[in-house]
């Protein structure tokens, strides 16, 4: 049922294996005593203003949870990227050496609004995309995620190369503003963790993830063979959903 065919997988129809990589940071978090996600957000606003001043190339997305269970530990997950290795380390850095004294020169020391822990580190590849203007974009917008372990002698590569060319059939079809990313991990994960990479497919409106949803069996009608070579690359389970904002973006 799952045969892998090679000959599907490098055929790649002009696509690119990913448009880009970059270091991704998830901390998971919980709203202290009387605090909100608003004072989360102010307090995040607040670490973007010292990180621009301390040149370094860092965003800030927050996560808050749609559909991820009823069990979830954490309030929000605070989503941090930085476009390579050297911009991660550099903001680091100045985090770890300069924050405290920055922080204690301003007129008002905040109080926490949260407390974060299960701090991990991945990589982030992304594979396909189809962009909007800025301005057209929701400011919470839907990302839906879920872990993947390859089935046996399949790469990453091949992975990220099949996610490419079905999204050249996507756009083909008229499905517009989304994106799908290949997430690896990096630090903070325990070695028993069971999967392989971690699959997130974002909409960039809420609306054009309804036109997603509500075309996608059609689409899969008309192009089996997404389906079918999805399933002969990885399993995936553990599917969950979040609204995600952008809280300061220092790296554009």
């Amino acid at each position: 049922m799952r045969i892998f065919l090679l000959s599907l997988m490098i055929v790649a129809a002009g696509a690119q294996a990913q448009e880009y990589e970059a270091r991704a940071e998830f901390m998971y978090c919980n709203l202290n005593d009387g605090k909100t996600i608003q004072d989360v957000m102010e307090q995040s606003q607040h670490y973007g203003e010292f990180s621009k001043e301390a040149g370094s190339q860092y965003l800030q997305v927050m996560l808050t949870p749609m559909h991820a269970g009823v069990n979830n530990p954490y309030d929000y997950v605070i989503w941090g990227q930085w476009p390579d290795g050297q911009a991660m380390y550099n903001e680091w850095g100045s985090y770890t050496n300069d924050y405290s004294a920055w922080m204690a020169e301003q007129d008002e020391p905040l109080e926490p609004a949260g407390t974060c822990v299960g701090m991990i580190a991945m990589f982030n590849a992304a594979t396909a995309h189809s962009r909007i203007p800025w301005e057209e974009r929701d400011t919470w917008q839907p990302h839906q995620w879920a872990d993947c372990t390859l089935n046996e002698g399949i790469t990453l590569e091949q992975v990220m190369e099949t996610q490419a060319r079905h999204g050249e059939l996507m756009k083909a079809a008229g499905f517009e503003g989304w994106g799908t990313h290949v997430f690896t991990p990096y630090l903070g994960f325990e070695p028993d963790w069971p999967y392989d990479y971690v699959q997130m497919n974002h909409w960039y409106t809420f609306e054009h993830r309804g036109k997603t949803a509500d075309s996608w069996l059609s689409f899969l009608q008309e192009h089996p063979e997404v389906l079918e070579e999805s399933e002969a690359l990885s399993s995936c389970g553990r599917h969950r959903s979040y609204a995600g904002r952008m809280i300061f973006n220092n790296v554009d």
